[in-house]
């Protein structure tokens, strides 16, 4: 299920509402939602302390391949708890706390109850912020620019390519990091480095992988006409149980993306694109049990535009091109997609979002792939 992941809603809908808001519905979008905090709302604040609960409800039912006539329905609620204490010299501290639970989890084997964000961080607002726990990573600093669609992941931009939510290759929301972040005048610098973590076990031979350790810089500009350019480094030590080959990885492998990527947002028009040379970031087979890890260059392109009454169509691109013999991935897989989503109401969004997949990752003749979905979400 790599390529039908849910890891992202909060943020999808962070960038969705905070467009809303400058273009249609300011009346139902908190400020902290525009500071880079979760849909929430303000529950207690004084001139110290500042209190937030917030969350979102969603449902998904999707089809990933129609072919296989295998239908996905899926529900789940999503909370969160954020509190901020102001102190001397422009200091201040904030903590943050992030679950979902699902209604009926997407693997059988999955928790139906699942840590999202967890995290406390100091600030200054001369020096930047550190940050401790399990929080967005700096490759996500820039590679934001493309988690846009709602039913797919983005692919060629490998943010959440394990089939999770980024946290064991931080490249979504990483687990067990430190991160520096600093911003000054449209400039944006971040790093963060992650400690050694349990992986997961895998799918073929149960072998299990492991974090050594991890790190990313990333670092962008905000032009003043809506413009932003960045560039983003990540890698990842793993460590294999028995040292053997694990779906592509060796006991002592890294993983690496180095990312380029550009977003441009004016007048309700978004576009973003990014460029990606990968180590063993991407996978290839991603339909069915024998997925390996490979070499890949890859780009993706989304585009979108905001109605004035609410209606806001996408559309997305990618392709990789896959180069590693020694799993024997050589070909190419592009995605084509696209749909609309709906504002009908104050935080109640509605999309509808169909995709094609053309596969060759094996070298062979190429194969099509057709699925599309619906998705309800009501940020609250």
């Amino acid at each position: 299920m790599s390529l039908w992941q849910h890891s992202k809603y909060i943020h999808n809908i962070k960038e969705y509402l905070t467009t809303m808001k400058k273009a249609l519905l300011p009346v139902f979008i908190s400020a902290a939602l525009l500071s880079g905090q979760a849909f929430a709302q303000v529950i207690y604040q004084d001139d110290t302390n500042k209190l937030e609960l917030g969350g979102v409800a969603v449902l998904d039912v999707a089809e990933p391949m129609w072919a296989d006539e295998a239908d996905l329905s899926l529900g789940r609620s999503i909370f969160n708890i954020a509190a901020e204490r102001k102190m001397a010299n422009d200091w201040s501290i904030d903590f943050k706390l992030e679950w979902d639970q699902f209604v009926n989890s997407p693997n059988s084997d999955s928790s139906n109850f699942r840590n999202r964000l967890s995290y406390i961080t100091i600030n200054n607002e001369d020096l930047g912020n550190l940050r401790f726990g399990k929080q967005w990573s700096a490759y996500h600093d820039v590679a934001r620019y493309m988690d846009n669609m709602v039913i797919i992941d983005p692919d060629a931009t490998p943010i959440y390519s394990e089939g999770a939510d980024g946290g064991f290759a931080a490249t979504g929301r990483g687990d067990e990091l430190i991160a520096y972040r600093y911003s000054q005048n449209g400039l944006n610098v971040s790093a963060h480095y992650g400690l050694s973590t349990d992986g997961y076990n895998a799918e073929l031979t149960g072998e299990k992988v492991s974090r050594d350790y991890n790190y990313a810089a990333a670092v962008s500009y905000d032009f003043d006409f809506g413009l932003s350019l960045g560039t983003t480094y990540l890698e990842n030590k793993v460590k294999v149980e028995s040292g053997s080959s694990n779906i592509g990885l060796n006991d002592g492998d890294s993983q690496k993306a180095l990312t380029f990527a550009g977003n441009y947002e004016v007048d309700g028009l978004k576009v973003a694109a990014a460029y990606t040379q990968g180590t063993k970031i991407h996978k290839a087979g991603l339909f069915g049990p024998d997925g390996k890890w490979a070499d890949a260059n890859a780009f993706d392109i989304y585009t979108s535009y905001l109605m004035d009454f609410g209606i806001k169509p996408f559309a997305y691109y990618s392709s990789i091109d896959f180069d590693d013999n020694s799993v024997g991935a050589t070909g190419k897989r592009d995605i084509i997609a696209g749909g609309v989503s709906y504002a009908f109401a104050a935080g109640v969004i509605a999309s509808v979002e169909l995709h094609s997949y053309e596969l060759s990752e094996f070298g062979g003749a190429k194969s099509t792939e057709n699925g599309g979905g619906f998705n309800l979400i009501y940020a609250f």
